[in-house]
C-alpha cells in the first residue's frame, strides 16, 4: 500500500490509492459551522423566523412554504414538493382590510350621524373576513350600532366582550337597518363584530351607524342615586338602554317601615344600603310587579335599585309608601295580649318585620288561632316553655293545649306584607266528644247531637242503642265523615246524599257512630231515626217461611239488604223461580249451592232438587242504588 499527501485548505489527507474520496477532518467541520455562525451575526443573508413570519403575513403560497429573501415573500419549495412536482409561487395576496377582525385590532368609534361603508374582504387561507369595532366606554351612556347591507346580501352583528365571548343586548330592528342597543363601560366594555350572512365566500358592502341614546336620566350607583320625597307618590321609571339601572333614595323615622313598588311584572328591585350592600331582592311575577320593604329600628336612608329582568321592559312606575310606625313587637318580651274572640289588627312593616301575640291558654282546652284565609303565612306557635308547639301557613291553628300559661302566636311571614290583617284566638273549651269506642257519648234514638270537630285529627264518637231489623236514616250537617263501630256484620251504613246515610241493623246492641270533618274545624249536628223494619231475615236462621206456590212481593230495604226464604221441595221436581231486580242463591238441605245467578228481566229460571228437604233462597239487590228497591217473587212446581 501506498500513501501521498495532498495539501487541501493548509491541511493534509491521507489517502486510500484505492478509494480516492478525500476524507475531511472533524477540524475541519467545526470551522466551515463557525463561519456560518459569524455570517449569521454579521447580518449575511439569513432571515430569522419572526422575519418570515411578517413579511408573509398576507401571502398565500401554491405549495412549499413562504420566506423573506431582502424583505421579499418568496415561495420555496420543500424536498417533497419538487419530488411531486409542484410548483411553489404565490397563489394569492391578502387586500389591505378596512377594519381589524379581533378585538384587539378593533376599530374605535364615536357616536355619527350618517352611515359609513365597511367592506368584508375575500376568504384569505379558509377564514372569513370579519370587522370588529371598539365602542366607546361611558358609564351611565346607552348606544345603539345600526347596520344595513350593501352589495352584500345580509350581515350578520354581534355584541361582546373584550374576550370575544357574546353578551347580551337589545336586538332592534328600524326603518334604516337592524341593530342592537347596549351600553358599554370602562369596566365592562362592549364591542360589535359584523360578518356576511352567506359564508366566507361572500364578499361585499354594508354600512353602518353607531348612535348616541343619550344619558341615564337616573344614577345606577347609591352615589348618584335619585333622592324621592315623602310625597311623591307614584313616578314614572325609564331603561334607556339594555344593562340600565335607576337607583332612588329615600328616609323613613325609627321604628317605621316602607315599601317600595312598581307596576311592570318583569321589572326587579335590590334594597341596598349606602355602601351598595344588598338587603332584600324582588322580581316581578305573571300580573304582579316586584316590591321590597323593611323595618328600620333608627332613622334610615334606604336605596333601591330598579332593572329590567327582561328585554320587554322599557318603562314602568314605581312608588314609595311609608307604612308608619311598627305597633307590635318583634319578640315575646312586647308581646300583644290577645283576648279569645276579640280579633286585633296588625301589619306587618317589611319582609324582616315579626309581629308577636300572646293568649293565655289552659290545659286540655282546644284553642283556635284564626288569619286570613286569603293569604299565604308562616306563623310559629311557642309554649309557655317556648318550646314550638306547631306552625301553620293557612288561615286556622287548632290545637288541644297541652299545658296551663301564656303562649305566644309569631307571625313571620305574610304574602301580603304591608296591608292589614286580623288575628284571632278562640278557646273552645275542653273536646265535647270522646273520640274512641270507650268514650262515645251516649245517645238516644231520635235525639239530636251536636258537637264540634275541632281539625282533621279529632273524631267524634257517638253511641246509640238500635233494635235488630231496624231500618235507620242517620243524619249529620254541614259536612262529615262517618265510620260505624258494631258486632261484626251486624251493620251496613249506605249514603243517600249530602249528609244522609241509611242504616240497617242485624242485631240489637249498641251502634257507636264516630263523626270526622276535612279540612277545617266545623261545628255539626247528629241525629238517628228508624225509618222502618226489614220485612225479612238476612240469613238462614232468620229466613221466612213459605210454601209452594210462592207469590210475593216486598222491598229491599238499601244496598247491602238481604231477603232470605226456607221451603219445602220434593225430591226429583223441578220448580220455576222468578225473582225480579235481584241476584238469587238457592241452597239445598246439605247447604249445599244448587243454583246462582241474577234472575233475567224476560224469563224465568228452572232447576231440579234432587233430594227432598229445607231449601233456602237468598236474594240481594242487583243494583247498588241506594234507595229501597222493590222486588217479586214466584216460586212454583212443574
Amino acid at each position: 500500500m501506498h500513501a501521498r499527501a495532498f495539501g487541501y485548505y493548509g491541511r493534509s489527507t491521507v489517502v486510500n490509492p484505492r478509494f480516492p474520496v478525500p476524507l475531511v477532518r472533524s477540524c475541519f467541520i467545526s470551522r466551515v459551522f463557525a463561519l456560518l455562525a459569524v455570517c449569521f451575526l454579521m447580518g449575511c443573508g439569513v432571515p430569522s423566523a419572526e422575519e418570515d413570519e411578517r413579511v408573509c403575513a398576507d401571502v398565500e403560497c401554491t405549495a412549499g412554504r413562504c420566506v423573506s429573501e431582502a424583505g421579499t415573500p418568496v415561495c420555496r419549495c420543500s424536498a417533497w414538493d419538487q419530488a411531486a412536482g409542484l410548483r411553489c409561487t404565490i397563489a394569492a395576496v391578502r387586500p389591505q382590510d378596512d377594519h381589524g377582525d379581533t378585538a384587539a385590532l378593533a376599530t374605535p368609534l364615536v357616536p355619527f350621524t350618517e352611515f359609513r361603508e365597511g367592506t368584508i374582504q375575500p376568504a384569505f387561507r379558509d377564514k372569513a373576513d370579519r370587522d370588529v369595532f371598539a365602542m366607546p366606554a361611558q358609564t351611565g351612556q346607552g348606544f345603539r350600532f345600526v347596520v344595513r347591507p350593501g352589495t352584500l346580501a345580509a350581515v350578520d352583528l354581534r355584541l361582546m366582550d373584550a374576550a370575544g365571548k357574546d353578551v347580551a343586548g337589545t336586538l332592534v330592528r328600524t326603518q334604516e337597518g337592524q341593530g342592537v342597543e347596549f351600553a358599554s363601560t370602562e369596566e365592562a366594555p362592549r364591542f360589535i363584530r359584523v360578518t356576511a350572512s352567506q359564508g366566507k365566500e361572500a364578499v361585499g358592502t354594508y354600512s353602518y351607524r353607531l348612535e348616541d341614546l343619550g344619558k341615564d336620566a337616573h344614577g345606577s350607583t347609591p352615589a348618584t342615586a335619585t333622592a324621592i320625597q315623602e310625597s311623591s307618590g307614584s313616578f314614572p321609571v325609564v331603561i334607556e338602554y339594555p344593562g340600565d339601572a335607576d337607583v332612588f333614595s329615600f328616609r323613613t323615622e325609627p321604628g317605621h317601615g316602607f315599601r317600595f313598588s312598581c307596576a311592570s311584572d318583569v321589572a326587579s328591585l335590590a334594597l341596598m344600603t349606602e355602601a351598595g350592600v344588598e338587603l332584600a331582592h324582588s322580581a316581578g311575577e305573571y300580573g304582579k310587579g316586584p316590591r321590597v320593604g323593611h323595618l328600620g329600628q333608627a332613622a334610615s336612608t334606604w336605596f333601591v335599585k330598579v332593572y329590567a329582568r327582561t328585554e320587554a321592559l322599557r318603562t314602568t312606575s314605581c312608588q314609595v309608601e311609608y307604612l308608619g310606625r311598627d305597633e307590635h313587637a318583634n319578640t315575646s318580651a312586647g308581646a300583644t295580649p290577645l283576648v279569645s274572640g276579640v280579633p286585633v289588627t296588625a301589619r306587618l312593616q317589611g319582609t324582616n318585620d315579626v309581629d308577636v301575640f300572646s293568649f293565655s291558654g289552659t290545659a286540655g282546652h282546644q284553642q283556635e288561632i284564626w288569619m286570613p284565609i286569603s293569604r299565604s303565612w308562616q306563623v310559629r306557635v311557642t309554649a309557655p316553655d317556648g318550646k314550638p308547639l306547631g306552625e301553620f301557613t293557612g288561615g286556622l291553628f287548632s290545637r288541644e293545649l297541652p299545658v296551663t300559661g301564656t303562649y305566644f302566636v309569631h307571625v313571620l311571614q305574610d304574602t301580603q306584607w304591608g296591608s292589614d290583617f286580623q288575628v284571632r284566638v278562640d278557646d273552645k273549651g275542653r273536646d265535647d266528644h270522646g273520640g274512641l269506642v270507650e268514650t262515645a257519648t251516649r245517645a238516644a234514638l231520635g235525639e239530636r247531637v251536636t258537637g264540634r270537630l275541632h281539625d282533621d285529627s279529632d273524631w267524634d264518637a257517638i253511641a246509640v242503642p238500635l233494635e235488630p231489623d231496624g231500618v235507620y236514616r242517620l243524619t249529620c250537617t254541614p259536612s262529615c265523615s262517618i265510620t260505624t263501630y258494631g258486632p261484626s256484620g251486624s251493620v251496613a251504613l249506605n249514603g243517600e246524599g249530602f249528609g244522609v246515610w241509611n242504616v240497617l241493623v242485624r242485631s240489637s246492641g249498641l251502634v257507636t257512630f264516630r263523626v270526622g270533618a276535612y279540612p277545617r274545624p266545623a261545628d255539626f249536628t247528629f241525629q238517628v231515626d228508624q225509618v222502618g223494619t226489614d220485612d225479612h231475615g238476612d240469613d238462614a236462621t232468620q229466613a221466612t217461611p213459605v210454601s209452594i206456590p210462592v207469590s210475593l212481593a216486598g222491598v229491599f230495604e238499601l244496598v247491602g239488604d238481604l231477603d232470605v226464604f226456607s221451603v219445602e221441595l220434593e225430591a226429583g221436581r223441578s220448580y220455576v223461580l222468578d225473582f225480579s231486580n235481584a241476584s238469587v242463591r238457592v241452597i239445598g238441605p246439605n247447604r249445599q249451592l244448587i243454583y246462582r245467578y241474577p234472575i233475567p228481566s224476560t224469563e224465568a229460571t228452572r232447576f231440579k232438587a234432587e233430594v227432598a228437604g229445607t231449601y233456602v233462597v237468598e236474594a240481594a239487590p242487583s243494583s247498588l242504588a241506594n234507595r229501597a228497591v222493590p222486588w217479586q217473587f214466584s216460586l212454583r212446581a212443574e
